[in-house]
């Protein structure tokens, strides 16, 4: 059992670029479609179609009729809408692949309608510039089968770290992984903004923790804003990573305002404790980021 034919719906954008040409390498026949009049550049593809996903033409269908893999590299709103018509047409035992962020509603959704299909949902948890290698990717077998193996040994040939679970699991995990995370930044961009932060003063004084801080702060400003706001947004877990942020300032607050030195400290060992046993691993990847 292989992958021979594939289908990339959102063919110029990162994932898209990064998938066309993982898959062209290794011989697999790749059709792509988005809304430009040509493909990117960077793109590597056998045929390429221009339409409006949410209302997919007859040859493009007819396409999906051929193929026995169908990835899907768009946002959810029009991913949703582009599986209403792909799903029923699609040729028994083929593989549909979605890289969304958040799973739990994707696996509410197809439940009960992916007949005899494979469904694989991964979440590369990485930018599609820094590819594959030594990157983790998490992966939600809706439906297993033969090809969704396949694609899954196909990211690990490619250099991933692919760990499964549920799609309840992941979107738990991203809520801290990922929305925090991002969370956190965001918000220090903010409170910058707020306090009238200029660069031009404090940039020649910048201490390696600050300049690491504003560097991921920028690279997160720099990319497509909607990939961020769907995973604050859809994620049903986000709420409560917020909260726990924002009572977690307060503590500190409390903390630094009532001079407790004590407390202070016992953040330090509670902190050790919760990165235990990866404590001395993660000291040493700060040391490489920061020099």
């Amino acid at each position: 059992m292989k992958i021979e034919k594939v289908l990339i719906l959102g063919l110029n954008g990162g994932f898209g670029k990064l998938f066309s040409n993982l898959l062209s390498k290794e011989k697999i026949i790749v059709f792509g479609v988005d809304l430009a009049s040509q493909p990117d550049e960077l793109v590597k593809c056998n045929r390429y179609f221009c339409c409006d996903l949410s209302q997919p033409d007859e040859n493009i269908l007819a396409v999906a009729r051929q193929i026995n893999c169908l990835l899907i590299c768009l946002p959810e709103t029009v991913a949703f809408r582009a599986l209403e018509h792909f799903i029923p047409i699609m040729s028994s035992g083929a593989l549909i692949v979605d890289i969304m962020s958040v799973k739990t509603g994707i696996a509410d959704k197809l439940t009960n309608v992916m007949g005899d299909l494979e469904f694989l949902s991964i979440n590369p948890m990485f930018a599609p510039d820094l590819e594959f290698q030594d990157q983790n990717i998490a992966a939600i077998q809706l439906s297993p089968g033969p090809l969704a193996d396949v694609f899954t040994n196909l990211m690990e040939k490619w250099g991933g770290n692919v760990t499964s679970m549920t799609a309840s699991e992941h979107d738990k995990n991203t809520a801290i992984t990922q929305a925090m995370t991002h969370a956190v930044i965001i918000s220090f961009g903010i409170c910058l903004t707020e306090l009238g932060y200029d660069i031009n003063k404090v940039f020649p004084i910048l201490t390696p923790p600050h300049k690491t801080l504003i560097s991921l702060l920028a690279r997160i400003v720099s990319n497509n804003p909607e990939v961020y706001w769907r995973i604050q947004a859809d994620n049903p877990y986000v709420a409560q990573t917020h909260k726990a942020l924002i009572n977690s300032l307060k503590i500190f607050e409390q903390i630094t305002a009532t001079k407790n030195q004590q407390d202070f400290y016992d953040t330090f060992a509670k902190s050790k404790e919760t990165l235990f046993p990866f404590m001395n691993e993660l000291v040493t990847h700060a040391s490489y980021i920061l020099h």
